[in-house]
């Protein structure tokens, strides 16, 4: 199959699952530009893509969101030093059962948090999350153990004393 066609077939089977993705870690306004550039990476490295793809691009995902985290938070740093008083995001407003759960995510490791979304939002299977982290399956068996064990305990310290959830977006629940 010419490049073109590949792509093309690789964008339109995976491009909303990846946009789903993106949406349910990052602000809706800059989803469609998070997603060109998971797809300019895919275009660029095409032949490197897997025969199974979305663990693939859900991992160009994360690392892109990565890139655009570090990114806003070099320019929060700076905003904040220019402004010494910067007023503090408002809490979300959420059910008790949705805050309390969105309270403990918060309350996690980013890695822990990762790999519970992978699995609870993306629906991934534990090889897939492997391919998507970059690490062997028997390692995010392990590691997916660990972490709902500590979601748990979480969990447990929210209901004693909620957090105020300010990082993770509003627009989807696990």
């Amino acid at each position: 199959m010419e490049r073109r066609a590949r792509f093309k077939v690789l964008y339109g089977a995976h491009a909303p699952a990846v946009k789903g993705y993106i949406l349910r870690r990052a602000e809706p306004s800059l989803a469609d530009d998070l997603l060109a550039e998971v797809f300019i990476v895919a275009w660029r490295r095409l032949d490197e893509v897997p025969a199974d793809p979305l663990p693939w691009l859900l991992g160009v995902a994360r690392r892109v969101l990565a890139t655009q985290r570090r990114g806003e938070r070099r320019r929060r740093a700076l905003r904040d030093r220019l402004a010494e008083n910067s007023a503090a995001p408002p809490a979300i407003q959420a059910g008790p059962d949705t805050a309390r759960l969105r309270g403990a995510l918060e309350r996690l490791g980013e890695s822990d948090r990762e790999l519970l979304l992978l699995i609870a939002w993306e629906e991934l299977s534990p090889s897939q999350v492997a391919a998507v982290l970059g690490v062997k399956p028997g390692t995010v068996r392990v590691r997916l153990h660990r972490a709902r064990r500590r979601l748990a305990e979480a969990l447990a310290r929210e209901r004693e004393q909620p957090t105020r959830c300010t990082s993770l977006p509003m627009e989807a629940s696990p």
